[in-house]
C-alpha cells in the first residue's frame, strides 16, 4: 500500500516495447538499476511500467537495442498536477478546505455523554450549558478538572466521572451509585395499620408484625382493618395498662374481582399506504437549516420518519454540520367493517393484553368469565375476571391520648 501510494506521488507510466532484441534491453535495464514492475509478454511485445525518472534515463538504451517505444498510459500527481494547471481556482478551493478543516479543529463540536442512567443527557447538556460548556466553544476554554468536580457536586449520585477531549470531541463518562435510584420498597417507619384495598374474600393473612383483625376464609370490605398496630399490654389480671404502637406488616391475599367491558364498532377508518413518498434531504449548520425537497409532492395525509446524521472525517473529528433526510409516506384513510371473526380476534386480543397486564403487578388469574357478542353494528366484550392478589394497604396510625392521672388516682392505683 505504501509503495503505491509513494509511485502515484512520484508519477509512473506505462509502455510497450517492440524490436529486434527486447530481452537485451531488459537486461540493461538490470544493469543499471532501472526499477520494472508489472511486467507482461502479450506475443510481439512487451508491456511495463516504470518510474518517470526511470522513463526519461530510456533512451540511449532503446538507441543501443535498436528498439521501439510506445506510451500506453500516464499515472500520479506529476501529471495530474500538469493536466489542470490552468485550474487555479480548484488548486485554491483544496488549500482552503485544508484551512478551514485546520480550523475547525480548535472546537469543540460533538459533547459526548455516557455511563449516565437516571441523569438523562439533556439534564447533562443544560448543566453543561449553565457552565457555558456548549458546542462550538473553544478547545483551549474547556476546563476538564472543573467539568468533573462541578458534575460531582451537583449531582451527589455520581461516584465518578472522567472527562476529555479528543480531536473535536468532549468525552465525559460517568458512574452512578446504583442504591440512589433504586425503588424503596420500605414503607416509612412509624405506626400504622393495615387495611383492605379493595372488596373480597381473604385466602391467606400473614402477620410480621402487629395484631391480626381478620382470617383466611372472611369476606372483607375495602378499608376494613385487617392488622393493628395497636398493642394492648396487659397486667397479670388481663387489665389493660396501656397501648403500644408498632408499624404493622404482613402479607395479605384475598380472591377479588375485575369488571371488565370492551365495546368498539364494526365500521372502523383505517390508514391504508399508497406506496407514494417524498424524501427530503437537509444540511444544518447550528440554527441554520438549507433543505432539498420536491416542492411539488405535497401529501395531505402522511407519516413521517426522519434520520440525522453528524459529519465526521474520524471517530473523532467532528464537524458543526449534520446531514438530514425525512421520508413522507403518504397513506389514504378508508372505511371498512370488520368481519365477525376479525371482531372476535380483536376483541379476544384486548382481554389477553389486559390479563397480560394484572399478571404483571403480580395478580393471579383463576377464573375468566368474559363472553364476547357480534351484532350486525358493533362487538361488545363484558364479563368478570376473578382474581387472587395482595390487598393489604398500610395506613398511618395516630396514637391515641394517654388520659392523664391524679396523684391520687395512682395512689389507689399503686395500692
Amino acid at each position: 500500500m505504501l509503495t503505491s501510494l509513494l509511485r502515484l506521488g512520484r508519477g509512473y507510466v506505462r509502455i510497450r516495447l517492440t524490436g529486434y532484441s527486447p530481452e537485451r534491453f531488459l537486461n540493461l535495464c538490470r544493469s543499471r538499476e532501472i526499477l520494472i514492475w508489472d511486467l507482461q509478454n502479450n506475443g510481439i511485445a512487451y508491456e511495463m511500467c516504470l518510474s518517470v525518472r526511470d522513463f526519461r534515463r530510456l533512451k540511449p538504451l532503446l538507441r543501443k537495442t535498436h528498439s521501439r517505444m510506445i506510451l500506453l498510459e500516464r499515472h500520479g500527481l506529476p501529471f495530474f498536477l500538469y493536466r489542470y494547471r490552468k485550474r487555479k481556482m480548484f488548486f485554491a478551493g483544496i488549500v482552503l478546505a485544508g484551512c478551514i478543516l485546520y480550523g475547525l479543529s480548535f472546537f469543540i463540536w460533538n459533547i459526548h455523554i455516557e455511563g449516565n442512567i437516571s441523569l438523562s443527557t439533556e439534564v447533562v447538556l443544560e448543566y453543561l450549558e449553565s457552565e457555558q460548556v456548549v458546542h462550538g466553544m473553544w478547545k483551549k476554554d474547556v476546563d476538564c478538572e472543573a467539568i468533573r468536580t462541578g458534575l460531582r457536586i451537583r449531582y451527589p449520585d455520581i461516584v465518578w466521572v472522567s472527562a476529555e477531549i479528543r480531536g473535536t470531541r468532549l468525552i465525559i463518562r460517568m458512574k452512578e451509585n446504583r442504591d440512589s435510584f433504586q425503588p424503596d420498597t420500605q414503607e416509612e417507619e412509624g405506626p400504622r395499620d393495615i387495611v383492605a384495598a379493595k372488596d373480597g374474600t381473604l385466602t391467606s393473612i400473614l402477620v410480621r408484625s402487629g395484631v391480626p383483625k381478620a382470617q383466611a376464609g372472611e369476606a372483607v370490605e375495602e378499608g376494613q382493618l385487617l392488622i393493628s398496630g395497636t398493642l394492648d399490654i396487659l397486667d397479670d389480671a388481663g387489665t389493660v395498662l396501656r397501648n403500644q404502637y408498632v408499624p404493622s406488616d404482613g402479607t395479605i391475599y384475598a380472591e377479588t374481582t375485575y369488571p371488565y367491558e370492551d365495546y368498539f364498532l364494526l365500521s372502523h377508518e383505517e390508514q391504508v399506504y399508497t406506496g407514494r413518498k417524498r424524501r427530503t434531504f437537509y444540511l444544518e449548520a447550528g440554527e441554520q437549516r438549507l433543505t432539498l425537497c420536491n416542492p411539488f409532492q405535497n401529501f395531505s395525509n402522511s407519516s413521517t420518519i426522519k434520520k440525522e446524521y453528524p459529519l465526521h472525517l474520524t471517530e473523532n473529528f467532528y464537524l458543526p454540520l449534520i446531514f438530514g433526510t425525512t421520508v413522507n409516506e403518504e397513506y389514504e384513510i378508508l372505511v371498512r367493517s370488520y368481519t365477525k371473526e376479525e371482531a372476535e380476534s380483536l376483541a379476544k386480543a384486548h382481554l389477553k393484553e389486559f390479563i397480560e397486564k394484572l399478571r404483571e403487578k403480580g395478580v393471579q388469574i383463576i377464573k375468566n368469565d368474559v363472553k364476547i357478542s357480534t351484532t350486525d353494528y358493533y362487538c361488545q366484550a363484558r364479563g368478570t375476571i376473578y382474581v387472587i392478589e395482595e390487598i393489604g394497604r398500610p395506613v398511618p396510625l395516630v396514637p391515641k391520648e394517654e388520659p392523664l392521672m391524679l396523684p391520687e388516682e395512682q395512689k389507689d392505683t399503686g395500692s
